[in-house]
């Protein structure tokens, strides 16, 4: 009960901050919906909807693998949570991942669920070249595909060496030993942190725990790396939340009466993601906005409208589904959520 009322006390004050950061905005947000067409915020909410679907619907693959079976309210109920969990408390995805684990205990071990949220990353970035295939092709086949040209390889080369950075990443947590050392340096360092400068008496986590969360970890990896076959579904069901992403940011251009090439979409999502990693320490708050409207202007697209239309797409991410986030990530933290297990 002690890490879930942290993970709630977090939590609130993260909407906090939150708020704070973005009052500022309001005013512009709402200068800039009277621009739109008024069947656009509707269209917004259908496709956000299936993105949340996508993620629980992967996630119930994943458990499938294992043999955990989850119904997909609670799936769909915990991905509104995790959206939440990595936007109020900025952490690298770190919140989403400790949320996971507590929301579906004690039926998935917490090793598994980590596993899961990790195999989301990594099928959701291969699910994505998919996507920016295509967003090449029609930057190449668009009038200014000159103009295009340069800012597709530079996104070719960031993609590159975020390739480089998962491979490396792939290669420590395919050897136990490479991750348990790891993960030992990292709780040292924290448990140094908690002895010398919160003056705590008791570890902030116990050493002997690491061997327990491995061992649950390595058994979902090894079971997730013989069920092959289902791969394509977890591919499937991330490149439909990728999709979705997308076409979310093409609908506000579509609203403002904009028609330009899906491609400039892409490319400008692909630098907003990578600018955000870049920036985890700041939940991407700023960074990703910054990375979304260079890129757009780089591509042609006017710089006060990439402002608006990146300014609608974030605002009305955090105003629509921030709120039902919060409330299902407080409900199951406060353990009154229903345990159901029917898949």
């Amino acid at each position: 009960m002690k890490l879930r009322r942290l993970l709630l006390l977090a939590g609130l004050i993260g909407l906090a901050v939150l708020v704070m950061v973005h009052l500022n905005d309001l005013t512009k947000f709402w200068d800039a919906l009277q621009d739109l067409q008024w069947y656009i915020i509707p269209l917004i909410v259908i496709v956000q909807l299936g993105s949340y679907y996508f993620n629980a619907r992967y996630y119930q693959a994943f458990f499938a693998i294992s043999h955990y079976h989850i119904g997909l309210r609670r799936l769909y109920e915990t991905s509104l949570a995790i959206n939440f969990a990595n936007q109020a408390l900025p952490s690298g995805g770190v919140a989403g991942t400790t949320y996971l684990s507590e929301a579906v205990k004690p039926e998935v071990p917490a090793g598994t669920a980590t596993l899961a949220q990790l195999g989301r990353y990594v099928f959701t970035f291969l699910s994505y070249f998919i996507v920016l295939a295509v967003g090449f092709l029609l930057l190449f086949l668009g009038r200014n595909s000159d103009l295009n040209k340069p800012s597709v390889k530079l996104v070719i080369i960031l993609m590159l060496a975020v390739l480089t950075v998962g491979l490396i990443l792939l290669m420590v947590f395919q050897e136990r030993k490479r991750l348990e050392a790891v993960l030992r340096q990292g709780v040292r360092a924290l448990n140094w942190f908690g002895r010398v400068i919160l003056r705590r008496v008791r570890p902030l986590i116990d050493p002997e725990r690491i061997s327990t969360f491995l061992d649950e970890f390595y058994v979902g990896y090894h079971l997730v790396l013989g069920g092959r076959g289902r791969w394509s579904k977890l591919l499937g069901w991330s490149l439909g939340y990728n999709i979705a992403e997308v076409l979310t940011i093409y609908v506000v251009f579509v609203g403002m009466g904009m028609w330009i090439n899906p491609g400039i979409v892409i490319t400008a999502y692909t630098l907003a993601i990578i600018a955000s990693f870049a920036g985890f320490l700041t939940g991407g708050v700023g960074v990703y906005e910054l990375g979304m409207i260079g890129t757009l202007t780089a591509l042609g697209v006017p710089f006060a409208t990439g402002f608006t239309v990146v300014l609608v797409y974030r605002a009305l991410s955090m105003i629509l589904f921030l709120p039902p986030g919060f409330y299902f990530y407080r409900r199951r933290l406060l353990g009154r959520a229903p345990q159901e297990t029917v898949s």
